[in-house]
């Protein structure tokens, strides 16, 4: 039997492992380890649900947008977002990384050397001009990438860790949200992305 696939999932991944998943129809936060049950309060699962809950609508708004970008009036179609952070826990190296990609190709991508968008097709270059303006986000993006997505991945790593071994037991949540929206997931603009 064909199983339909939902308007909107949004996944967390730590080392290659899923660890959160939400999606349109069941529309909540799932841990996918045990160790995120234990990690998560409830109050933390609730904001973060809610997150995605406002990110859904705005993508879902931006698809029609993005369709006449290409000239499409109909058929189903793909808009994925893609952002986080890599950490060398044995060099300490960092790197950030957000892309937007259009029907499985990339279509706007962040970068962070130069603290700039950059479009990979002509259809992104009025978003990618609106973007690279506000240069308090971009400023903020890079500090985020840095900084605040590092210390998340240590700290979901330190948690992981610890459940792995039983020897420890895993520390409370601090209560801090797993998830930050950056560019326009906390408005819609009317601008696609």
């Amino acid at each position: 039997m064909f199983e339909e696939t939902p308007e909107f999932s949004a996944v967390t991944t730590l080392d290659g492992q899923q660890i959160d998943y939400y999606d349109s129809e069941i529309k909540k936060l799932i841990p996918k380890q045990d160790w995120m049950k234990d990690y998560a309060s409830k109050d933390l699962w609730k904001a973060d649900t809610e997150i995605r809950e406002n990110v859904q609508q705005i993508y879902k708004n931006n698809i029609p947008r993005l369709m006449q970008r290409f000239n499409q009036t109909h058929g189903v179609h793909t808009y994925q977002r893609m952002y986080g952070c890599d950490w060398d826990d044995e060099t300490g190296v960092s790197r950030g990384f957000d892309e937007y990609s259009y029907d499985g190709e990339r279509f706007i991508s962040l970068d962070l050397k130069e603290n700039r968008y950059t479009a990979s097709v002509p259809q992104a270059i009025p978003t990618v001009m609106k973007w690279n303006k506000d240069r308090e986000q971009l400023v903020y993006l890079k500090r985020y990438y840095r900084y605040e997505c590092v210390y998340w991945l240590k700290e979901l790593l330190h948690f992981s860790k610890a459940s792995s071994e039983k020897t420890v037991k895993v520390p409370e949540s601090t209560g801090r949200s797993l998830t930050k929206p950056a560019v326009n997931d906390n408005k819609s603009d009317g601008q696609p992305p």
